[in-house]
């Protein structure tokens, strides 16, 4: 725990020192998406992520992150989820995406406040949208942000039934309705001198 602490402590700072700098922020448009779902009494993770995430930048350039990041949208098509295993890709589709309503996820990047390291992201699913807080950090190129939702908020109980009674067995009686949700992407900063 104090090692992420230290982690994320450093994160802010160089987040700091580039935003005091004169600097240029540039981003490919890529992004993945992962998830950590959670199942059984002992809340064992089961992870994966998004083989498809549209993901459309706001701007390619900016001179911080929160104006280079702040309005970029990602539908993240369902179907293309992968844990890794065939059969509980088949489930989570079949079982859990397709007992909600729309077929896909939708998110978009409200803001970055770059002293807190918080980034705020609007997700829609089942047609439900809340703003969703993510601890955010940004080293060696690379940004990424964590956060957790709680499959209630989106209404989603009925698809979290469905999965807990196709997998009973496997999950012991016990799927989690809160699931870990990130996101990375590589981000170019160029910092003059």
């Amino acid at each position: 725990m104090e090692s992420l602490m230290q982690k994320i402590a450093l994160s802010l700072l160089l987040a700091a020192g580039l935003a005091q700098a004169d600097c240029t922020f540039s981003q490919p448009s890529n992004l993945d998406v992962s998830w950590t779902a959670y199942k059984t009494p002992l809340k064992i993770g089961v992870g994966g992520h998004f083989n498809t995430a549209d993901f459309k930048a706001a701007s390619v350039k900016a001179d911080t992150l929160s104006a280079l990041l702040s309005g970029s949208t990602v539908n993240i098509a369902v179907a293309s989820v992968d844990s890794k295993n065939k059969g509980r890709d088949e489930k989570l589709l079949n079982d859990f995406f397709k007992q909600m309503a729309g077929p896909d996820i939708k998110a978009k990047i409200v803001k970055l406040e770059e002293k807190s390291g918080i980034a705020t992201v609007s997700v829609t699913m089942n047609g439900v949208t809340r703003d969703v807080p993510m601890k955010y950090s940004f080293s060696n190129g690379k940004l990424r942000a964590d956060g957790v939702i709680d499959l209630i908020d989106f209404k989603a109980q009925n698809a979290l039934k469905s999965i807990n009674t196709a997998c009973y067995d496997l999950h012991q009686g016990k799927t989690w309705s809160d699931v870990n949700i990130g996101f990375t992407m590589d981000v170019k900063a160029t910092c003059s001198k």
